[in-house]
């Protein structure tokens, strides 16, 4: 009779890689990874858990870790490596501005000048009032033309953008 064994999962090595975190005094911890010592100094406690994490990250795989204390008494457990994330295209560089230079003159000196794109043009209707229907959705692009209207003077200069 033949026995078929299932394959391990992918990822996960038949012998796990082993850390052992050996304390040595009250503060100092020495670390060792398959039986060969980290030649960093000593870790302490509050540094175990990032080296720890360091490690695994490094090792690419889940590993046991453990833990012997001072009093002969052994903590052991299995660190998987943190999950990188999906391999996420960096964003594109916001493109580089592209300026259009507009002048004119007949503005009083320090006015305020507004600056309006044109969306669309409508005509006067036979009373001399004109009506415009704005859409608060739409996206002004700067195309075509452009108008500066001085708010003092009421110089008003209409120039194309193109």
């Amino acid at each position: 009779m033949r026995i078929r064994r299932k394959s391990e999962p992918e990822g996960v090595p038949a012998v796990l890689p082993l850390i052992i975190a050996e304390v040595v005094s009250e503060e100092h911890i020495v670390l060792t990874v398959n039986g060969q010592r980290i030649p960093a100094a000593p870790t302490t406690r509050n540094e175990l858990g990032r080296a720890i994490g360091e490690l695994v990250t490094r090792l690419h795989s889940p590993t046991r870790v453990e833990v012997h204390e001072l009093d002969g008494s052994v903590w052991a457990d299995i660190i998987t490596p943190a999950v990188a994330p999906a391999d996420v295209p960096a964003p594109m560089p916001a493109p580089r501005p592209v300026l259009v230079e507009l002048t004119s003159d007949g503005f009083v000196p320090g006015e305020d000048v507004a600056i309006a794109l044109v969306l669309r043009h409508t005509s006067a209707a036979g009373n001399g009032t004109a009506r415009a229907l704005l859409d608060r959705a739409e996206t002004a692009t700067v195309t075509g033309e452009v108008i500066l209207l001085g708010r003092i003077s009421g110089t008003t200069s209409i120039q194309r953008a193109d």
